[in-house]
């Protein structure tokens, strides 16, 4: 199996949660790494990163390493595929909603440009309460309010080890009932 590379400077327990599915991932908080054959590297920004600056790390990484990643997935947030509205965005992320959606299209554009096999995974803002999720393709809309931590790590650990999301951007909401 491939080893995952987790990058991350998150404050939740996502990391930690995915670790323990994951026992022989590592973790780190840059892309100041060295890439290993086989590797599969996951990205998971907030919301309020400067991911389009970032991004420009990732891209130089695998333009410097040996071996390029056999997959890149990354979290991002809703409204990057046409899939909520403004007044939902504000809602979810505040004022700040649209120019992080801007930073996060960027990201995912260039991850595209890559010409790697990817996943984007899309969410609503995370809590530690518990959801049933529904997994939601690309330009369908997300609805709700809040997505289950312990249910954001399942869909990236099934995304990480599978390529039942192979090339895609999915969307992570809680079921409609919810």
């Amino acid at each position: 199996m491939s080893r995952i590379v987790f990058v991350s400077r998150r404050y939740d327990k996502l990391v930690s949660l995915l670790m323990e599915k994951v026992p022989d991932a590592v973790a780190t908080t840059n892309f100041k790494i060295d890439l290993q054959n086989g590797d599969v590297l996951c990205w998971l920004p907030t919301v309020m990163e400067f991911v389009d600056d970032e991004v420009q790390e990732l891209a130089e990484l695998i333009d410097h390493s040996l071996f390029p990643p056999t997959k890149i997935v990354m979290l991002s947030i809703a409204g990057t595929a046409d899939d909520a509205t403004v007044d939902q965005l504000q809602a979810w992320y505040g004022k700040q909603a649209r120019q992080a959606v801007f930073a996060h299209q960027y990201a995912i554009k260039m991850i595209d440009e890559l010409e790697l096999p990817y996943t984007i995974i899309r969410t609503l803002p995370i809590s530690n309460s518990e959801t049933n999720v529904e997994i939601i393709n690309e330009g369908h809309p997300l609805s709700g309010q809040r997505i289950g931590l312990k249910q954001v790590a399942q869909v990236i650990e099934r995304a990480v080890t599978t390529d039942d999301f192979r090339n895609q951007s999915i969307g992570i909401a809680p079921l409609e009932s919810e």
